[in-house]
């Protein structure tokens, strides 16, 4: 058994004014006996730097510090460099509770062997707002049978039984390694997918607890896009053909049709995209995209479960992408966002 069971392995990157928090959130931990693992990818506004000074203060604290590469290059750097049975990712400007890493123990195997993953819930903290994110699937130990059946409907649910974040998790390490020849460091959208989908698909076992809202995830500026974003659809073929691959060679059963749904459901982030554009040129965009012969033909033979009434709006645009339905659409989403905004 590793000396550290837990590597805590930190992200970092133009983070400075939050990063405090985090480290605070961590080095309080109640379970002491923990590895950190600082990466610093690249950071220009001293976050780096402060990196160091923690790690003078705190033996238990490692720090790599690398040429910028994205998220996902950071924190795979940080799995290659751990030695503890166990990897916990939090992204540096984000926080946990302080007895995370305890109560997570609590529900790990005493199988040394075993693959696994224990995973918590976790909290939006947006600035005058805060929201209790939870896994769709009941809570509960997930083996053999259980495990074969929720393997079934990991993506294209309208909520995803299992939260695909790397974050708020206990993750074998060995399982993480495992699979780490599946990552494209070209993803630039739904990256943890690429890790914990293929991860889900090896593990043997899977804890959800029913509270345990120990992780809180911050969110920074402004969530909605008013310019139109081209290279949006190309990342979700992306993502499309790169999932479809990991779950074909894991002996998925139903991939195709897992795939098709979660790629219905990724394109609605085009149309949001297009609708809330200040770009002149994106309702043209739009319909031409969501006429496109393979966009067309796959919302049409794969129908989707759509519950949340402004997104049966936009689900109606899609499937009929002529001009004045756009407009109409764009306007009221338009109209929604500003009473939201104002509300917030």
């Amino acid at each position: 058994m590793p000396e550290k069971i837990v590597s805590v392995i930190i992200t970092v990157y133009n983070i400075k004014q939050y990063f405090d928090d985090c480290m605070r959130s961590v080095l309080g931990q109640t379970y002491k006996d923990i590895e950190i693992i600082l990466v610093d990818d690249g950071a220009t506004d001293g976050s780096g730097e402060l990196c160091d000074e923690y790690a003078k203060k705190d033996s238990r604290i490692r720090v790599i510090h690398k040429e910028n590469g994205g998220l996902m290059s950071a924190w795979s750097a940080g799995v290659k460099a751990a030695e503890g049975r166990y990897a916990l990712f939090i992204d540096g400007d984000d926080w946990v509770d302080t007895e995370m890493v305890e109560e997570l123990l609590k529900y790990a195997s005493p199988d040394p062997d075993i693959k696994e993953i224990v995973s918590s819930n976790y909290i939006i903290e947006k600035k005058n707002e805060k929201r209790k994110v939870s896994h769709g699937a009941a809570p509960g130990v997930y083996e053999k049978e259980k495990l074969s059946e929720l393997r079934t409907r990991l993506l294209g649910e309208e909520t995803r039984p299992v939260i695909m974040s790397r974050c708020m998790k206990l993750i074998t390490r060995q399982l993480i390694l495992d699979n780490m020849h599946y990552l494209d460091y070209s993803i630039r959208m739904a990256e943890d997918v690429n890790i914990i989908l293929p991860c889900l698909l090896d593990v043997e076992r899977l804890t959800i607890l029913e509270d345990g809202f120990f992780y809180h995830y911050r969110t920074i500026g402004e969530s909605m896009a008013h310019g139109y974003d081209k290279r949006l659809l190309d990342n979700i073929k992306l993502d499309y053909h790169t999932f479809l691959g990991i779950m074909k060679d894991k002996g998925v059963s139903n991939a195709q049709e897992q795939m098709d749904k979660e790629y219905v459901r990724l394109l609605f982030l085009v149309m949001k995209n297009g609708l809330r554009a200040d770009d002149p040129g994106a309702t043209a965009h739009i319909k031409d995209v969501f006429k496109s012969d393979e966009i067309a033909e796959v919302i049409r033979k794969t129908p989707v479960t759509v519950s949340e009434k402004s997104n049966r709006l936009v689900y109606y645009g899609m499937k009929h992408p002529i001009i004045p339905v756009i407009i109409a659409i764009r306007f009221i989403i338009k109209m929604y966002d500003k009473v939201t905004a104002g509300a917030n």
